[in-house]
């Protein structure tokens, strides 16, 4: 990664040092060049002030200033014929056409020449040619270059050291990525990416995070079912036992249909618990209005008959225009199961059952007249395999009332215990 990072970072600095440096070089050598035919010009301009009005008058010779090593001066007639000074003996094309008037420069051969009239007017009396190798604007071009690669070094070192940072940064978070998905790839779901200060990785290793911890939670609640559905279950079971023990036994009445139709009830309740247990411990919590009072009716219908039989009443009381409540059927007919099962079990005496507003909330209050339960007890207490703790229904159905946004509390312990679940409020229709 690193490599392949440094790699690409390199690349694009060296191809933005050559784009940048080749139209540059090019620019700097044709700058060289005009800046030799200007000087070529000048030299022929400072010699043609000096020129006499006839080029070949032998009493007052004329003289030519000592010129650089490699430049060439001379001064031509009209008829374009070398008079002094070191040159073609018959003018060339430059020369021709300063014989014609006007100032002209070119490259000939490995020459670059500059010619200038002498006169003014439509009479031009002489022409005064100046010549130099056309390589030295090449030589300057030279040491310009090797200058302008040796700043093209640096900003390629410069740019392999901040590539070399740079891929350091960016790979190590990708890095630590990698070495945290092998974590969980292993199965430890508890692996998590520490921040980067690189936003990008932070928001993968953020989403990573929040995956694994979803993944967790889905496999602790299926951990978790077989437990709980034996719990649930095992109340459906013993009923369905006691009731066709109770047909088979000697005082039964002759026709066995009413106990198989109550098994075939107590059956169905049983399939449909071990339905709502395994919905609940693989799908999200349900977020739509829940009709309380269906639940309560529902609740009456299952455990009313089991607690006439025990000599006990069961009391479901709901108060009128009681506050909007959200929830999962499933979950409340579980967790009504559980506290009415709790009140069975380790309660006495009636039972009752009331739905009331609690300052804008709902509430359901689940209260027998059983004993009072000790202080310090923590009812909600998951047993574990060293004996400790409260059994599994009561800490099941805080589970599920919290997975449902809602909170179920020990609301007073004595004289008598009473249970109190308190609903989630108000329920909006996504995107209001």
């Amino acid at each position: 990664m690193r490599r392949r990072i440094l790699r690409a970072t390199v690349v694009a600095v060296v191809c933005a040092v050559v784009l940048f440096s080749v139209p540059l070089a090019v620019a700097v050598l044709r700058l060289y060049r005009q800046d030799e035919v200007r000087e070529l010009q000048q030299l022929a301009d400072q010699v043609a002030v000096s020129v006499p009005a006839d080029v070949h008058d032998t009493r007052d010779p004329m003289e030519l200033p000592p010129a650089e090593s490699g430049t060439r001066l001379g001064v031509y007639d009209d008829t374009g014929r070398l008079v002094i000074g070191s040159g073609p003996v018959r003018g060339d094309d430059p020369v021709r056409e300063a014989l014609a008037g006007a100032a002209a420069s070119r490259r000939l051969g490995d020459q670059l020449v500059a010619a200038v009239p002498v006169g003014s007017g439509e009479r031009v009396r002489a022409v005064v040619r100046a010549g130099s190798p056309a390589d030295g604007p090449l030589r300057r071009a030279a040491w310009t270059w090797a200058g302008m690669l040796g700043l093209a070094a640096v900003a390629v070192g410069v740019g392999v050291v901040l590539s070399v940072r740079s891929s350091r940064r960016l790979a190590r978070p990708l890095e630590v990525l990698a070495a945290t998905a092998v974590r969980l790839e292993g199965g430890d779901l508890t692996a998590r990416a520490a921040p980067s200060g690189l936003p990008e990785a932070d928001e993968v290793a953020g989403a990573l995070g929040r995956a694994a911890g979803h993944i967790d939670r889905l496999l602790r609640r299926e951990r978790a079912f077989s437990s709980d559905a034996s719990h649930q279950l095992r109340t459906a079971l013993t009923r369905v036992r006691l009731e066709l023990e109770s047909a088979l036994s000697a005082t039964a009445p002759t026709d066995p249909h009413d106990a198989m139709r109550a098994a075939l009830a107590s059956l169905t309740h049983m399939e449909t618990t071990l339905g709502d247990l395994l919905a609940l411990a693989r799908d999200v919590p349900e977020r739509a209005p829940l009709d309380v009072g269906e639940l309560l009716a529902e609740a009456e219908r299952r455990w009313h008959g089991e607690l006439a039989a025990a000599g006990r009443p069961l009391r479901v009381v709901a108060e009128e225009d009681l506050p909007e409540a959200v929830g999962s059927p499933r979950a409340g007919r579980q967790v009504l199961d559980v506290l009415l099962a709790n009140a069975v079990v380790h309660g006495s005496g009636a039972v009752t059952v009331t739905a009331r507003d609690a300052a804008g909330v709902l509430a359901v209050d689940i209260e027998d007249e059983g004993p009072a339960l000790p202080e310090d007890q923590d009812v909600f207490t998951r047993r574990r395999s060293d004996g400790t703790g409260h059994g599994i229904g009561l800490a099941l159905a805080r589970s599920l009332v919290e997975a449902e946004d809602g909170r179920l509390m020990l609301s007073r312990r004595s004289p008598h215990p009473r249970f109190t679940w308190l609903v989630a409020g108000r329920y909006e229709e996504p995107g209001q």
